[in-house]
């Protein structure tokens, strides 16, 4: 087994035999998925960095990891210092920190499979030393990378009807309609996620996303292909071919003289199938179309997430129960926590897999945005620690994601204000009423608001979007400084602001909400349901408003959570959301 400077040492070795200064490793495949496939993992693999967002940059003589607020404290705790610098994006991206290399005309070499045109741009566009980037087909990692686990795919499977709301052949009509209205012949998709929501159809290619690993390309003429590693030929109506994935490239390329009219999205088409358009054909580039489309969720699925939300939030009532019993009476690990968590999901109506790795730290833990606890970093859960957990499922009805903040004995005063402007920022957002034209990044300053009172913030986004039984993080719709996107009817966000004292502990609390509008006004439905910290909460700061708020909001948990509650946990539901305004 190589270690972390074993692994550097090898990658430069080849840098000769390309001929190249330095190498770009991005943590993505050549789907542009988040959550990646084991043998697509190569950034875990050089750095030991398990986030889920970031680059690596190896010159000849240093190596920088890049993440952003989520990760930097994990990245700490995850990456050899004495091998990698780690940088936040925010202070400054790969293409600046080779701008301060000496020397000019910078060889940097890359994987043109899996790196993004739109990505490759931005990088061009911010180097200054006249660095010059070199595609290569092969993967340096992958020539490494002696172990490296199998490619698997999986079976894939019609997302019934009765889940999805509509008709694949309608959502397809839907897209040549913009087509048309852009005079386009052929509409190239490699987003999986879009591909899945479009075809209705889903696999398990990958943890946590129930994807299936492909690209397709849509017809105006209403035919489309989609290209998968899977060796069977997928029925999905006699309009739908199905092709090995390895051709997708000479099945763009054999238009050569055509003159076609392409549109894809820059952020997600590699480099190399980018390059297999003929300069005979033009290309449009354009957002992801199907994107914006699944995130407005049709009736059936705003019906489905709701009722996925308040299973899911009972089996989270009934693990903070479990939870504030067991610690005071024994011993009780992250790891304990989250075996239990995950059961109690698994045993819900219409159960597919978890969403992500269940987050569950304790303590010092907890402030680590996206802890993911280990043998190794597990830590007992002490009564006198605030416990943060942040879970979610994948159910054939809807996607789930909560956090809670959870606290057993002698909370602090400074725990108490931290909580409860934490809370404020989340009311306000959830309570908003605004312009249709509302955009992400004014919600973001709402969520924020009562922190920034005291000088103090948090190092993420406030809230992202969120699939229908598809990827639990999904665009176009965020709540952060950077969301530019106005907020549609039937788009679902993440409420989740936070704060973190490092080595001490972390806050956040996360809902999910549905956005509403009408008459040209929009408001937010809450949709998930699981109890509030009451011990966490400090009335002297709230108006009479969030009061209401919070008192209104159990008032709900009570009703969805309760029946399915034995008399013990009903006993504990009642006086874990009583009001607070008597």
């Amino acid at each position: 087994m190589l270690n972390t400077k074993q692994k550097l040492t090898k990658l430069r070795k080849l840098f000769s035999k390309y001929n190249i200064d330095c190498y770009l490793v991005p943590h993505t495949d050549e789907f542009q998925n988040e959550f990646l496939p084991k043998y697509s993992r190569r950034l875990e693999w050089l750095s030991n960095f398990t986030g889920s967002a970031g680059d690596v940059i190896v010159t000849k003589n240093k190596a920088y990891i890049f993440v952003d607020g989520r990760y930097t404290i994990q990245a700490e705790n995850e990456v050899d210092k004495s091998c990698f610098s780690i940088i936040n994006y925010k202070d400054a991206t790969p293409s600046k920190v080779l701008n301060s290399s000496k020397k000019n005309n910078l060889r940097i070499g890359f994987d043109s499979n899996i790196l993004t045109i739109g990505k490759l741009e931005f990088l061009k566009k911010q180097s200054k030393n006249k660095a010059k980037f070199f595609e290569i087909k092969n993967n340096l990692i992958d020539e490494l990378w002696s172990n490296k686990p199998r490619k698997v795919q999986s079976k894939p499977f019609y997302h019934k009807l009765k889940y999805s709301g509509e008709k694949s052949d309608k959502k397809i009509k839907k897209l040549i309609g913009y087509m048309n209205k852009y005079k386009i012949d052929r509409y190239i998709l490699t987003s999986t996620e879009s591909i899945c929501w479009l075809f209705n159809v889903r696999a398990k290619d990958i943890e946590y996303s129930p994807l299936f690993l492909s690209k397709a390309i849509i017809e105006s003429n209403g035919k489309s292909i989609i290209f998968s590693d899977f060796n069977k030929s997928l029925n999905l109506g006699k309009k739908v071919q199905s092709r090995r994935l390895k051709e997708i490239k000479k099945y763009i390329s054999e238009t050569r003289n055509s003159h076609l009219r392409y549109m894809t999205s820059a952020s997600s088409i590699s480099v190399e199938l980018y390059r297999a358009v003929s300069k005979s054909n033009k290309i449009v580039f354009k957002d992801d179309i199907v994107e914006n489309l699944k995130a407005q969720k049709n009736k059936t699925e705003i019906k489905g997430m709701k009722n996925a939300h308040i299973r899911d939030g009972a089996a989270l009532a009934k693990f903070i129960y479990w939870i504030k019993n067991s610690v005071p009476k024994k011993k009780t690990t992250e790891l304990d926590a989250i075996r239990y968590l995950d059961n109690l999901r698994k045993k819900n109506k219409n159960f597919f897999s978890l969403s992500f790795p269940t987050i569950a730290g304790t303590g010092p833990n907890g402030a680590i945005v996206h802890y993911r606890a280990s043998k190794k970093s597990n830590r007992r859960i002490k009564k006198t620690d605030l416990f943060l957990v942040d879970s979610g499922a994948q159910y054939l009805d809807g996607t789930t994601d909560v956090t809670r903040t959870i606290a057993f004995k002698n909370v602090t005063k400074d725990q108490k204000e931290m909580y409860t402007r934490v809370l404020k920022g989340h009311i306000a957002v959830a309570k908003s009423k605004s312009s249709s034209r509302e955009k992400g990044k004014n919600l973001d300053k709402l969520a924020r608001k009562y922190l920034k009172q005291v000088n103090k913030n948090f190092d993420h986004g406030t809230g992202h979007g969120v699939g229908s039984f598809l990827n639990v993080h999904e665009g176009p719709q965020i709540i952060s400084s950077n969301g530019s996107v106005n907020f549609k009817h039937g788009m679902i966000v993440s409420n989740e602001p936070g704060y973190y004292k490092k080595n001490k502990y972390g806050i956040r609390i996360e809902n999910l909400i549905l956005a509403k509008v009408a008459k040209d006004i929009l408001k937010f439905e809450t949709i998930t349901f699981a109890p509030l910290e009451k011990q966490l909460i400090d009335r002297n700061f709230l108006s009479r408003e969030e009061i209401q708020w919070i008192d209104d909001y159990h008032t709900q948990v009570r009703k969805h959570l309760l029946p399915f509650m034995n008399s013990k946990q009903s006993k504990w539901l009642k006086a874990e959301t009583e009001k607070i305004i008597h």
